[in-house]
């Protein structure tokens, strides 16, 4: 559940951090959520992998 989990926010955060290039006027906003979106898939994968192995 994590895995998935982590998977859907990271893929969250980089569509939000393409997507901010798109729309200058709301590039700080898209920027600052999915930096926060990254962080937290990435730190959902972490706690995930001892659990895969």
């Amino acid at each position: 559940m994590l895995g998935a989990l982590s998977v859907v926010s990271v893929g969250l955060g980089s569509a939000l951090a393409f997507g901010a290039q798109r729309f200058p006027a709301r590039t700080e906003a898209l920027e600052t959520w999915a930096g926060a979106l990254l962080i937290v898939g990435l730190g959902l994968l972490g706690s995930a992998v001892p659990h895969l192995c």
